[in-house]
């Protein structure tokens, strides 16, 4: 049996999905994220992390665009596979 709690977050994940998906095939989702949205949306330290690592890349954008820029899938994907919401801050350990 499955509890409210799991429930709920597979809603949550669902309508998360599926509005992307909506906002991605219309358009309105660009697939270039500049380092500071990237940075906004899942943390300075894990971005930085991450590019460290090699598990995305930062690329500086064309056409005279000197600001560096990450692929959205790219992101998502390290993002989503990382799961680090679900570890304890410092101050709790």
């Amino acid at each position: 049996m499955i509890s409210t709690k799991e429930l709920s977050i597979l809603f949550q994940s669902a309508v998360k999905a599926g509005s992307e998906k909506c906002f991605r095939d219309e358009g309105l989702l660009r697939q270039w994220l500049s380092l500071s949205e990237a940075y906004a949306l899942y943390g300075r330290t894990n971005v930085d992390r991450w590019i460290s690592e090699q598990l995305i890349v930062a690329k500086i954008g064309t056409g005279g665009i000197l600001r560096k820029s990450i692929s959205r899938k790219e992101l998502e994907a390290v993002a989503f596979k990382s799961n680090r919401i679900s570890y304890l801050p410092v101050a709790e350990r």
